[in-house]
């Protein structure tokens, strides 16, 4: 993007970010269609011109619904399921770190999510929230991505961008309480430093919040939560071809237990009872360099480099109870290193690009298990390397007609070395993975505004080694799917209508999954299962005027194991998925009054989901435990006291739902959060 050519728009999204136009709002109250551009799949495409099912929410969007985090956005987001906080989340029904049970050093997930550029480490996205103030876009691609942004990409992407500096002076900043402790404050701004030659921005925000759950034991607050933030960016424009932005970004979480109990077979909303003072802390440091060269009006050469550092600790409950005194303390070290250098050339039939990928991921792990008087130990490293070409080319042959093509070469090596056990025998292992992942689609202008799109892609996740302790510690291989989708996008009524939809079956081979042997206490991962999803996803957005969007949002999720016997001979095959609900709707609208006065609300349904499978003796599943069906009502509303000055409440969860959304089989349990109300005030220059 050239910084110097290109003026300032705001732009805003539809009630969930699912529209392929947004309203622009002038001073003269005047509006008119700036259309979404998606940029998460490395050619930039209007939403109505992108294929993959894609949720995209604008900084306007996030305004207009009161979200602070990923955890809100993903809340309404059909196709997308979470449960307390984002300590486990997954797209069409693959949980974000997949099925297998990788142990507490998890470096290969299912789904990857990247913040201006820069991958984030499995911790931080199933542990912080991942808050967005001063984010610009978010990009929340339901499916594989694996030919574009390769591993950890098997279900999806998450592609989050921060707002960037302007040679323009901007400064805001805002504050905000609400119950259960919650409270916070966040100061964004920046300007030209030189002018037209190097511009800056800085973006801080902190909050902190006593949680709604209670230590029965301890008499105390279980999950106090303490998040902090801090971004400089800077741009560089040394001519008028060359782009330069340098990124440096810090965060701090801690939080504590995030689970409750069952007592006498009800849930106990919302208390625990713990002797251990149990909490998670995160610390990550990320340092990422983006530089456009535009060789001439066709080709640009873009360089992505980061590199981010992670400090993960924390001290466990073991036995989850105040009966015994069983602690783990655990500390693990992890780097991220990523450079990708990649050609674009577009013209007015081609769009293409061809790239190449470097990446490294180490994590350096101890975990401590105090039992009574005994001290046990699992301690060791992993190192994963990986090399991959990748190229892509969107071709219009025929007047509507767009030939869409994919290839991605990815070459994968495993280094994993278990100095200390106390359960198993420690060990080094080494392995490697290569893998070839096309995708070919074609694209059809059925009319103005209407498309209809095929797409066939592969998807695929490294193999890797179990770090879990006791698990032997042993190599597994790659997991495969292919992935066939329909999709269409049409506007109607001069766009005020707006529809988009996705049918798609996903074929899914050696799927590595979590097996306990006979006689065994920890579980093995294993390349034994085969597994099918099939799904539609639906979403509807109507402009009934200059003030009120009403959206309609859905989501059909069917993912069932075709084979799968487990080491104690249990045969899950045409079972669900668990934690997988199978449908999920959101019905909302924001109104807008006088420029002034903005108004939304959501209506969000998420089914049942299974659990844990019951079994008898021989092996066959006869009953689930499942998690809750809800209907969950939020509602948010901003009004400008001044020009520059707004006051907002929100409340999620209005009608204080009860919920649970992990109905394990034992005295823990995990559950929804209850009402949560809150107010900000905010000043924007």
């Amino acid at each position: 993007m050239n910084f110097k050519k290109n003026t300032i728009a705001l732009a805003v999204g539809s009630a969930v970010g699912l529209a392929n136009c947004a309203w622009a709002a002038e001073e003269s109250n005047a509006m008119e269609l700036a259309p979404i551009t998606v940029s998460g799949e490395k050619i930039d495409r209007t939403l109505e011109k992108t294929q993959s099912s894609v949720v995209v929410v604008t900084d306007k969007n996030l305004r207009e619904h009161g979200d602070k985090d990923l955890v809100d956005v993903f809340a309404r987001t059909p196709g997308v399921y979470s449960q307390a906080g984002n300590e486990n989340w997954g797209i069409r029904g693959v949980p974000v770190s997949g099925f297998d049970d990788q142990g507490p050093a998890t470096l290969n997930g299912a789904v990857s999510v990247y913040v201006d550029g820069a991958v984030q480490p499995n911790r931080a996205l199933t542990l912080s929230p991942v808050p967005l103030w001063d984010a610009e876009q978010v990009e929340v691609f339901l499916g594989p991505q694996s030919t574009t942004q390769g591993r950890n990409s098997l279900a999806g992407a998450v592609v989050i961008r921060t707002k960037n500096p302007t040679f323009e002076p901007s400064f805001s900043a805002q504050t905000n309480v609400g119950n259960d402790g919650e409270r916070g404050a966040a100061v964004a701004g920046g300007g030209a430093i030189v002018d037209d030659k190097i511009a800056g921005r800085i973006a801080v925000d902190y909050g902190e919040g006593d949680g709604y759950i209670r230590n029965t034991a301890l008499n105390d607050d279980a999950n106090p939560r303490r998040t902090s933030n801090t971004r400089g960016k800077l741009l560089i424009l040394p001519n008028d071809d060359t782009d330069v932005l340098l990124t440096y970004a810090h965060s701090e979480h801690r939080q504590g237990d995030r689970s409750t109990m069952r007592v006498n077979g009800k849930p106990s909303y919302y208390d625990i009872s713990s002797n251990t003072k149990a909490f998670d802390n995160l610390k990550q440091d990320t340092l990422s360099a983006k530089i456009d060269y535009r060789l001439n009006d066709a080709w640009t050469l873009t360089s992505m480099t980061a590199n981010t550092r992670s400090d993960y600790s924390a001290r466990l409950d073991f036995d989850q109870s105040a009966l015994a005194n069983d602690v783990i303390l655990r500390k693990q070290d992890g780097d991220l290193f990523s450079q990708e250098l990649r050609l674009n050339y577009a013209s007015d039939t081609v769009k293409s690009f061809v790239g190449a990928y470097y990446g490294r991921s180490t994590n350096n792990f101890h975990d401590r298990l105090l039992s009574g008087a005994d001290l046990f130990t699992v301690k060791g490293d992993t190192k994963i390397e990986n090399k991959a070409v990748f190229g892509e080319i969107n071709w219009t042959f025929a007047p509507r007609w767009t030939l869409i093509t994919g290839l991605r070469y990815d070459h994968e090596t495993n280094d994993t070395d278990i100095e200390e056990d106390a359960f198993s025998s420690s060990g080094k292992v080494s392995k490697s993975f290569d893998a070839v992942l096309p995708k070919l689609g074609v694209d059809y202008e059925l009319a103005t505004d209407q498309y209809l799109g095929f797409m066939v892609q592969k998807g695929y996740r490294g193999g890797g080694v179990n770090v879990r302790a006791g698990g032997g510690h042993e190599a597994y291989d790659p997991e495969y799917t292919t992935n066939y989708e329909l999709s269409y996008r049409g506007s109607f009524f001069d766009k005020t209508l707006r529809t988009r939809a996705n049918l798609y079956y996903t074929d899914w081979k050696d799927q590595q999954v979590s097996v306990l042997e006979r006689g065994a206490s920890f579980a093995r991962i294993y390349n034994a299962g085969r597994s099918d999803i099939k799904g539609l996803e639906v979403f509807v957005e109507k402009d009934l005027t200059e003030q009120l969007t009403l959206n309609v949002g859905g989501a059909y999720t069917d993912g069932k194991y075709k084979d799968f016997v487990t080491g104690e001979g249990q045969d899950m095959s045409g079972e669900s998925f668990l934690y997988s609900p199978k449908y999920k709707m959101s019905v909302g609208g924001v109104y807008r009054f006088d420029d002034r006065l903005i108004f939304g609300t959501d209506v969000v349904y998420q089914s049942a989901a299974p659990s844990e499978y019951e079994f008898d003796a021989s092996g066959n599943v006869t009953g689930e435990r499942r998690s809750d069906n809800y209907v969950l009502v939020n509602f948010n509303t901003e009004y400008k006291v001044t020009k520059n000055v707004a006051v907002s409440a929100y409340v999620k969860n209005a009608f204080d739902k009860e919920y649970v959304t992990n109905n394990r089989n034992d005295t823990i349990i995990d559950v929804g959060a209850p009402r949560t109300v809150g107010m900000i005030l905010r000043y924007d220059m």
